[in-house]
């Protein structure tokens, strides 16, 4: 399935505010309320859109954030996969080439679960190298 121009529209839209009404969606990108339904529920059965979240401000000067480069030896993403699953504060996993074989980004209320969490990934199996990238500023959020 191609995605044509109203459909990148109307993901473009989703991302911004997933909360829009569906005619409102429909005025913005010049369809209407049905055709508009008609291409999310497309786009949701071919897996483009795979959900709807909401994006939670801990709502204190302590929240932290980080990046963490894991390497493994041998390689094992898919053994630690149960592990990532398990920590509601990873907020994005992906594989990726180069020396590093995991990137994850980590959002805790805290220094000392943030220090728990990089603890953890220690005594994950296979892994040979940690480091911690420390957010210092949020300059763009479309996650």
């Amino acid at each position: 399935m191609q995605l044509d121009k109203y459909d990148k529209r109307i993901i473009a839209l989703l991302v911004e505010d997933a909360r829009q009404s569906v005619s409102d969606i429909g005025r913005q990108i010049n369809l209407s309320r049905s055709a508009v339904t008609d291409r999310i529920k497309r786009m949701e059965e071919k897996g483009y859109i795979t959900g709807y979240h909401a994006h939670i401000n801990y709502g204190s000067a302590l929240a932290v954030s980080a990046y963490f480069s894991i390497t493994f030896r041998p390689l094992s993403c898919e053994l630690i996969q149960p592990y990532i699953d398990a920590l509601a504060e990873v907020k994005l996993a992906h594989s990726i080439s180069g020396d590093v074989d995991l990137m994850l980004l980590v959002e805790a209320p805290s220094m000392t679960r943030l220090n728990e969490i990089r603890s953890e990934m220690d005594q994950w199996p296979n892994v040979a190298k940690v480091v911690t990238h420390m957010c210092l500023s949020s300059r763009l959020e479309r996650v």
